[in-house]
């Protein structure tokens, strides 16, 4: 493997976070303000035509729900990220 993780023997582990409940990820979407200066937030049209356009992921990754229990994504990660293996 090239790039910095394999110059240093450590694994890479690729994290996507989903939200399967379209509800809930409204409701935060809407709520949410970063009030970070120029950097608009994104309306729900946009996250709609945003995942329309996502390529699915082919690679080897781990899938976090956050509509899930925080306790249950923890725990699916620590053992994700204690089990990976450096580049051989």
């Amino acid at each position: 493997m090239a790039g910095p993780a394999g110059r240093h023997r450590v694994p890479v582990v690729f994290i996507e976070v989903v939200c399967s409940d379209s509800w809930t990820h409204r409701q935060r979407l809407e709520r949410r303000s970063r009030d970070i200066a120029g950097f608009e937030e994104p309306t729900w049209e946009a996250v709609r035509e945003g995942r329309a356009a996502f390529e699915p992921w082919a690679d080897h990754r781990l899938l976090l729900d956050s509509f899930a229990d925080p306790a249950s994504n923890f725990t699916k990660a620590h053992a994700n990220l204690t089990t990976a293996k450096p580049p051989s």
